[in-house]
């Protein structure tokens, strides 16, 4: 009646359940940014064609009135338009409106809020967009995972070091560094002469120096090699605050009224503009964040930051790490006004920052500062500075990514106009807008570095050729090379861009000296002469 009883056996779970949370997590991975990428596409671009239908409707009606005014024929529209518009590049003298841009292309200020409609900053989700044009795409942690942990492995580049070699000697003399012309910039050298010229932060002061002193220890052989053998170098004592003068009373800090310019490194350049000192992304530490993860600086800064003496304006395109240092603001603090994106001020306020501005695209303010000149004079002197658009992303967290904007900016003295892109990708149109309202410029800070892998990089960096091509677009009369050869974030080789920019000059006809790679320190110097119609040029010269 009642059977042997078999014995049990424990249950197997199947194959297919035991992957299942395997399969989940990679089905969100690749599931959530698919959505998320879809959504957001979905509405730039359907933003991007409203903006140009409405760009093109509000010009044409323009040129209606113009034709109109000027008494010409409406039917004679189409004939005429290209002769308008060529008027407009030249300039709408006696139009409505008011000139911006300086005259120097003065235009309407009707088509100047036409510009600013087409190529204005775009809120989806509470985070900043480009909808300029299909060549942008949002980036987040789910690209650069890929790009990490997908493209480099199989590429062979997931421990590719960008060729950086690894004897210090070698890489210093592949990079090698100039001094500043510090006598042309300040009338004095202040490695010469005991100069207390820091804000009043001492700590702050002495973390800035002490990380400096790092950088330079880091490659304490190439640095000595560099000193003993390059006349032009700088010791590297210059870490330290100077104090080499008997002298109790330190000079006098007198700055001339040509347009200089020294790079230090990345995006960092210190210009001087109608005798007001600008520096621009500020970053001068030896790893752009406080991890041995960070990638090292390939060479120190050719100065630190205590010896640029006089700093009255800092312009910061976006919060990227490699863009704006903590320690830096914390340095210079209130002793500057700072210019920053819409949305960093919360940034600078967490690190005790009061003294800024924060602009949109296409907002200008204008900032007076007292010069100290040569003879002893002191003159106010305004700049015009504009935040315009450029194609790139924000964060400095995982959380906040594109909470805050980015931008170039435009900085209007009363004679010179320079453009600082900060990082940009490339953009068919915007570049040619920026050029129409400021342009010509007399100096251009264009990015030329960390453009690969070009999928990832396109929409957010633009490549060597793009950059004769910003160039091209502003009517740039001279372009200086930055954002390479400072810290490896990508993987071409770190000499690569300067003769990717090489050949680019050529393949465009460049004129000799017009787009040039200068070393870290390099101070240049463009006279102002006054041509024979009486307007002033700019007379090349570096020092």
């Amino acid at each position: 009646m009642f059977g042997r009883a078999h014995p049990t056996t424990p249950c197997s779970t199947p194959p297919s359940s035991s992957h299942g949370w395997v399969k989940a997590i990679g089905l969100v991975f690749l599931g959530v940014p698919v959505v998320y990428y879809t959504y957001v596409e979905l509405f730039r671009a359907r933003e991007i064609r409203r903006r140009r239908v409405q760009y093109h409707s509000k010009r044409q009606r323009r040129l209606e009135r113009i034709v109109a005014n000027e008494g010409d024929n409406v039917g004679a529209l189409t004939s005429s338009t290209e002769e308008v518009t060529k008027r407009e590049k030249e300039g709408s003298e006696g139009s409505e409106g008011v000139s911006v841009g300086k005259g120097r292309r003065g235009i309407s200020e009707e088509e100047y809020e036409e510009i600013a409609e087409m190529y204005a900053p775009y809120v989806l989700g509470g985070r900043y967009c480009n909808a300029l044009g299909p060549e942008w795409r949002e980036q987040g942690a789910w690209e650069w995972i890929a790009w990490k942990l997908i493209w480099a492995p199989l590429h062979g580049t997931l421990f590719w070091n960008a060729g950086v070699p690894t004897d210090p000697i070698k890489l210093a003399e592949s990079l090698p560094l100039e001094r500043p012309n510090f006598e042309l910039l300040f009338g004095f050298d202040p490695e010469q002469v005991s100069v207390d010229t820091a804000p009043p932060e001492p700590t702050a002061k002495e973390t800035s120096d002490a990380r400096l002193a790092e950088s330079i220890g880091d490659l304490s052989a190439s640095w000595d090699r560099l000193s003993s053998s390059t006349p032009a170098s700088l010791s590297s004592a210059t870490s330290q605050r100077v104090s080499r003068s008997n002298s109790e009373t330190p000079p006098r800090v007198e700055v001339g009224e040509d347009l200089t310019a020294t790079w230090i490194g990345q995006s960092t350049t210190f210009f001087q503009l109608d005798g007001v000192s600008v520096l621009t992304d500020p970053v001068f530490a030896h790893r752009t964040v406080d991890t041995v993860l960070a990638p090292p600086r390939l060479c120190p800064p050719p100065c630190p930051l205590s010896a640029l003496l006089s700093i009255q304006l800092v312009l910061v395109s976006h919060d990227h790490f490699d863009h704006v240092h903590p320690d830096d603001v914390r340095y210079l603090g209130n002793s500057v006004h700072w210019v920053v994106p819409t949305g960093m001020g919360k940034f600078l306020r967490s690190l005790g920052v009061t003294r800024f501005s924060e602009l949109t695209w296409w907002q200008t303010t204008v900032l007076e500062f007292t010069v100290p000149l040569r003879g002893g004079r002191t003159e106010s002197r305004k700049l015009n500075i504009t935040a315009t658009p450029a194609q790139h992303w924000s964060s400095r967290g995982p959380l906040d990514t594109n909470q805050s904007l980015w931008c170039s900016y435009v900085v209007e003295g009363k004679h010179e106009t320079v453009f600082h892109a900060g990082d940009t990708g490339y953009n068919a149109t915007l570049f040619k807008a920026i050029g129409k309202v400021f342009g010509p410029f007399d100096l251009a800070l264009l990015p030329i570095g960390s453009y690969t892998p070009r999928w990832h990089m396109i929409s957010q960096h633009c490549n060597p050729e793009d950059a004769v091509k910003i160039c091209l677009d502003l009517g740039a009369k001279k372009a200086w090379a930055q954002h390479w050869g400072t810290w490896i974030l990508s993987d071409e080789h770190y000499l690569e861009p300067p003769k990717m920019l090489e050949l680019a000059r050529k393949k465009w006809d460049f004129q000799e000296g017009r787009f040039e790679v200068v070393r870290p320190g390099r101070t240049g110097c463009w006279k102002r002469v006054e041509s024979k119609e009486g307007e002033d040029e700019d007379e090349d010269e570096e020092k």
